[in-house]
């Protein structure tokens, strides 16, 4: 039994079981620019659950994008702050909480795609999600959700999660790139590459 269950419904309604829903603040350095006080063992659980509220949501979702799996996903999001929990002071001196959470979040997905060799569609509700922001028209939607699966199904794995990180958390290539590791030419080629096959897919909506 995991202590922490995440569910995600379509547009972007990610809840995680015994906490409020996820809010989408501004980049900071530090959460909401404050840190626990050093060596306050109390404030150092208080402010990680914070962390926890903030970010476990679109950590999760950045999980099941890679890993195309609900369970894989709730394990790779679990086992970051299972990391967390065991060094939390080691954590606290961490200068960009947000960069260092997706960078982890990766690993651990990645982690366990080595570790299985099934493949499988993205996840329909994040389709849903890119197809809201896109393409808001209601009546297409159906046909939209279908056109971007079979889209990003064409895509690599590494071209997948630079089209999430831009369109869905709206990161920039330069904080993109520090969380895969990659330059930022490669990322911007990389969302170039998927991004346009989005277009063509959606033309083909709009032209039915």
């Amino acid at each position: 039994m995991r202590p922490e269950q995440y569910t995600i419904t379509s547009s972007s309604n990610v809840h995680v079981s015994g906490g409020r829903k996820e809010e989408m603040y501004a980049h900071t350095t530090y959460l909401n620019g404050v840190r626990p006080v050093p060596g306050t063992h109390e404030a150092i659980e208080i402010w990680l659950r914070s962390v926890h509220d903030q970010y476990a949501a679109s950590l999760y979702r950045y999980a099941l994008a890679l890993t195309c799996s609900v369970e894989d996903a709730q394990d790779a999001v679990q086992e970051v702050f299972a990391r967390i929990s065991r060094q939390p002071k080691r954590f606290t001196e961490v200068r960009n909480v947000r960069a260092y959470l997706f960078a982890a979040t990766r690993n651990s997905a990645y982690s366990i795609l080595r570790g299985r060799k099934r493949t499988e569609a993205l996840h329909e509700v994040i389709c849903a999600d890119i197809a809201a922001i896109c393409a808001p028209d209601k009546r297409q939607m159906s046909a939209t959700i279908i056109v971007i699966r079979e889209a990003i199904a064409q895509l690599s794995i590494e071209q997948r999660e630079v089209l999430v990180l831009k369109i869905l958390d709206q990161m920039t290539f330069k904080e993109i790139a520090q969380t895969v590791r990659a330059p930022m030419n490669t990322v911007a080629g990389r969302y170039r590459y998927g991004i346009e096959k989005l277009r063509k897919a959606l033309d083909t909506v709009d032209n039915r």
